[in-house]
């Protein structure tokens, strides 16, 4: 599916694009176009109820699959605490597990911490392989179902969970933590897996770098995509004016300053309100400064000498979370990995947004080509 511009506000037009992705097993296109009109400016009351009002649509149609992507989406840009947005993932979750074949996958309690991480095993009849896959900063697990549901006619048995700051273990209390070797090595001692390819997806792609630094049991990393040094991301779209002075504050300490500036600029733009009200949410962190100094863990400048795997690095060039040059500063400081392959996505492809949404088969096309590679 070809990414479309539905409403011009660049992020509110990716998570369109998200649920468009996967075309008629996720939505109704001509559904999408109804509202969009009505979306043209940051308002998460106003997304929230046309979102809703599609979700409740299908849900009468006994479109449950659909229902369940419009009922993520409707929740998405509402802050923490509203009932709204919890009542609006109970929806999400039940109308996914009513949609889902049951007869597909395993579900699974990892025991993690004082509590548990979910999981999903999906097998292959006839395996060559086991992908162990997670999501990034604010995804769930049932969100890859449709991309991943065919994996395990390629010959890979797929191994699906929430980390912590992810899903239903951040409902659970369990915040964001940069030590993703963690809840990746609490998942390999639960199901052992024999040498898995580890596939992160969006922040992801720093994720499983980092996990597969500490944890040798992983045989292959992929990154879906690049995430060379998060606070770096964030600190490239400010105001080119800003970036010295915030990377100042972040660095040497400089809280009072940085949460004033920070107040007086989210006060008067919602976007950025929302952002950063639902980055500590995810983070379990109390003031912009705080937030802000936690996202320069997220880096793998230090480790990436570790990483002795065979890793795939995978950027669109326009992305518009992930700067193109984080790929190659990657690319560069994996000086100890068995082998690097890279592919930048074009636009001419289709896959040239953020985690190829757009073009699905095309990554997946590319991930599965690279793992035959160690097969034959």
């Amino acid at each position: 599916m070809a990414y479309q511009q539905f409403v011009p506000l660049t992020n509110m037009n990716f998570q369109f694009n998200r649920v468009f992705t996967y075309g008629d097993e996720s939505c109704r296109e001509e559904e999408l176009w109804e509202i969009a009109p009505k979306l043209t400016a940051f308002d998460p009351r106003a997304w929230y109820r046309e979102w809703h009002g599609l979700a409740v649509r299908a849900e009468s149609q006994d479109r449950l699959m659909h229902a369940a992507y419009y009922h993520r989406m409707s929740e998405f840009f509402l802050p923490d605490g509203v009932p709204e947005k919890d009542e609006a993932y109970r929806d999400f979750r039940k109308c996914f597990y009513r949609a889902a074949d049951p007869n597909m996958f395993e579900q699974f309690e990892v025991p993690y911490a004082c509590g548990s991480l979910p999981a999903w095993k999906i097998p292959a009849a006839n395996e060559k392989g086991v992908i162990l896959i997670h999501g990034g900063f604010d995804s769930f697990m049932e969100e890859f179902y449709l991309e991943m549901k065919n994996l395990p006619l390629k010959g890979y048995t797929v191994i699906v969970f929430e980390g912590p700051g992810q899903g239903r273990t951040l409902r659970d209390g369990l915040k964001m933590t940069h030590e993703w070797e963690k809840p990746v090595s609490a998942v390999l001692d639960y199901f052992n897996p024999d040498r898995p390819a580890l596939v992160g997806i969006s922040l992801g792609g720093y994720l499983a770098l980092r996990a597969a630094a500490f944890e040798p049991r992983i045989a292959r990393v992929v990154t879906y995509d690049v995430v060379y040094d998060a606070f770096d991301c964030f600190a490239r779209h400010l105001p080119e004016q800003m970036r010295a002075t915030f990377r100042d504050m972040v660095l040497s300490g400089k809280r009072d300053e940085l949460n004033a500036m920070v107040q007086a600029f989210r006060s008067k733009d919602e976007v950025t309100d929302w952002g950063l009200t639902h980055g500590m949410y995810v983070t379990g962190t109390r003031t912009p400064f705080d937030y802000f100094q936690y996202w320069t863990r997220f880096s793998t400048r230090d480790i990436s000498d570790k990483v002795k795997q065979d890793v795939l690095l995978l950027a669109g060039e326009n992305d518009h979370f992930i700067p193109l040059e984080m790929y190659h500063l990657q690319k560069q400081a994996l000086t100890n990995a068995r082998s690097v392959r890279g592919r930048i996505f074009t636009a001419d492809e289709g896959g040239d947004q953020h985690c190829q949404v757009g073009n699905l088969g095309l990554v997946w096309d590319e991930i599965l080509n690279w793992l035959e590679g160690f097969n034959s």
